[in-house]
């Protein structure tokens, strides 16, 4: 039965799809409705207003993320921080993925000129997708989790600032070295002494 929720659910996926291949940055309903073949008073009906449209598929491609990286972290098991924020790179650089990624810079940059308006959970919630992630498998890894916990600010600023880089120039040599020459700095409190320690004879 085509139910309002279930033509919503159906048109929110060709929006998403549609965002993805093209972007939002001139995003109008009236073409955009043509392009996933239904119109601009429909969209409005099922979705209220551009923004909070541009919010619903937003939160769809969050949800892909945390998924896809949640099988990826279930099939690889990383043990260690220098292998869990590496493959999170591996992933989000893989081609099938750039493009939520490209989706969700792109959508900050919006924001930031306010030429769309969300609220400040919604803006919260573009990076937290990953780095939830990220954050709760890092917990599990005895003291290198604390040391992420130290330095999760450094690490999560540094690694969405190489992606964007990454997906501005596709110079993956330089930014990956960058990623791990920070993981080199960052991993290596994990093995020095503390100065409480350092003094001891």
């Amino acid at each position: 039965m085509d139910t309002p929720l279930n033509r919503r659910a159906e048109l929110l996926k060709k929006i998403v799809d549609e965002l993805l291949a093209s972007g939002a940055g001139d995003l109008s309903l009236r073409p955009l409705a043509e392009r996933v073949g239904t119109s601009a008073r429909l969209l409005i009906y099922h979705f209220e207003s551009k923004e909070l449209l541009i919010a619903a598929a937003l939160a769809e491609a969050r949800s892909h993320i945390q998924a896809s990286l949640g099988t990826r972290a279930t099939e690889v098991k990383p043990q260690s921080l220098r292998a869990l924020v590496m493959m999170c790179w591996d992933w989000a650089t893989e081609a099938a993925n750039q493009r939520y990624f490209r989706l969700l810079f792109e959508v900050d940059g919006m924001a930031m000129f306010d030429r769309v308006s969300f609220s400040d959970e919604a803006k919260r919630a573009n990076s937290a997708a990953w780095a939830h992630l990220i954050e709760r498998a890092a917990a599990t890894l005895s003291l290198e989790g604390t040391v992420f916990a130290a330095h999760s600010t450094l690490i999560m600023c540094a690694f969405s600032g190489l992606l964007q880089e990454f997906l501005s120039t596709d110079n993956r040599k330089n930014t990956t070295a960058a990623l791990r020459a920070l993981l080199d700095l960052v991993a290596g409190d994990a093995h020095a002494p503390s100065p409480s320690q350092g003094r001891r004879r």
